[in-house]
């Protein structure tokens, strides 16, 4: 969720909990306050800094024709939750949109056309694994944990569990498509066993 929806839920959220205490505030009295609750001024910056506001989405590429035994992966191995379909003209699957956390990957099969003719320029599916110039972190709770499902729906361990400099267990993974997958945990581990 963005800023933006973000801020008008609290705004909604603040005023349903202020009715239930007998205090009549408007919406955008509340919208007000949780503007300057995040740091801005009114709402209307607040606004206006949302309107620039970026978010990133990941194009990952799989073999054509493999985008939805990648969308089940990604569905057993992390919780990704399949958003969205797009299909060419003749009805063709192209590509998946999944969310993962709080972020969005497309799961896309690479142009046929453009594997056959490397001249034209990718982006191509990985043909080795960890052929590709990118790893993707994921910060987690429990890395053995989410290592273990990833394995158990297809996965290969590129790397086991293991302690950090910083303190936080991290691991990684090859997906059954060849990209990498780092597992950092989000706190660090010997903060997790002294509480």
């Amino acid at each position: 969720m963005g800023t933006l929806a973000r801020s008008k839920s609290m705004a909604k959220a603040l005023r349903k909990a202020l009715d239930e205490q007998q205090i009549e505030l408007s919406h955008s009295a509340c919208l007000e306050i949780v503007a300057r609750q995040l740091g801005f001024s009114d709402w209307n910056v607040l606004k206006a800094a949302c309107d620039e506001e970026m978010s990133l989405t990941l194009t990952i590429f799989v073999e054509h024709g493999r985008q939805q035994e990648a969308a089940l992966f990604f569905e057993a191995a992390l919780g990704a939750v399949q958003t969205q379909a797009h299909h060419l003209r003749d009805g063709e699957l192209m590509a998946l949109d999944m969310r993962i956390g709080d972020r969005t990957i497309s799961i896309c099969g690479s142009n046929p056309h453009r594997e056959a003719e490397p001249s034209r320029g990718g982006p191509f599916f990985l043909k080795e694994k960890g052929s590709g110039s990118t790893i993707f972190r994921l910060d987690v709770r429990d890395a053995a944990v989410v290592l273990k499902r990833a394995v158990a729906a297809g996965a290969t361990i590129r790397n086991a569990p293991e302690l950090a400099d910083n303190g936080h267990r991290v691991a990684a993974f090859f997906d059954p498509f060849g990209h990498i997958w780092g597992l950092h945990e989000k706190s660090a581990a010997m903060n997790r066993q002294a509480a």
